[in-house]
């Protein structure tokens, strides 16, 4: 069985996410890390021939890459979900249902 398109840059961009989850815009050395990591799954997905196949992801990844380049870990972390949910198929926002007070995950998978 051959795995999904992009699981390696799924993969990192999970991990992107939970380090930039309290990542504050002056910390030089974890932006760069998260950086290059995506980077080098960008790198490894090109070389797999994948790229063109998960396009809207890999775009996605490269806006969150000029984000944190700017030391905008906010804005990337906005991009990083649009490029997990690409990579998914399901969405990971959350929104308040209409007419209670519960927070719900909107999700095309459940």
């Amino acid at each position: 069985m051959t795995p999904a398109p992009g699981l390696r840059l799924r993969r990192e961009v999970d991990q992107a996410l939970l380090e930039l989850r309290t990542v504050r815009p002056d910390d030089d050395e974890t932006i760069q890390l998260v950086n290059d990591g995506l980077h080098g799954a960008l790198a490894y997905t090109a070389a797999l021939g994948e790229t063109c196949q998960i396009a809207a992801a890999v775009e996605a990844v490269r806006e969150a890459e000029r984000h944190l380049d700017g030391h905008e870990p906010g804005r990337a972390c906005a991009a990083l979900q649009q490029a997990q949910e690409c990579l998914t198929g399901k969405s990971t926002r959350r929104y308040w249902s209409s007419g209670t007070d519960a927070l719900r995950t909107n999700s095309a998978a459940t």
